[in-house]
């Protein structure tokens, strides 16, 4: 009796300690508060809540530019709005401006990554 309730007990420690491990240490899955070009492009844009802020340093027509941070550079399409991309004039960004863009999605278009549907809190 002492051998199988010492098999059993052995069984479930071993059990609870691979569960605990492979459970430590676990990141999201998904982008949340400011996060840098470089992370959102190894989530591809992933999260429900969170923040990119980046400068903008190449406007390539109203609606698309350039936009960078210390990790990286990436193709910035509309300040969204009401569902619709708004040009960066319309929203008094221009070459050089910091902003802060909420929830931008991932992209690929014409193989270029995109931020799309990206929505403007605020001019740095």
């Amino acid at each position: 009796m002492r051998k199988i309730l010492l098999v059993v007990v052995t069984f479930s420690l071993a059990f609870l300690a691979v569960f605990s491990l492979t459970s430590c240490g676990k990141k999201s899955d998904k982008l949340s508060g400011n996060v840098t070009i470089q992370e959102w492009l190894d989530k591809k844009g992933e999260g429900d809540d969170f923040t990119v802020t980046v400068k903008l340093v190449e406007l390539v027509n109203p609606y698309y530019a350039r936009v960078e941070d210390s990790t990286g550079s990436v193709l910035l399409f509309g300040l969204w709005e009401d569902g619709e991309p708004k040009a960066f004039a319309e929203k008094g960004i221009a070459v050089g401006d910091t902003i802060v863009v909420k929830n931008p999605l991932y992209n690929i278009f014409e193989d270029n990554i995109e931020m799309i549907e990206g929505v403007l809190v605020k001019k740095k």
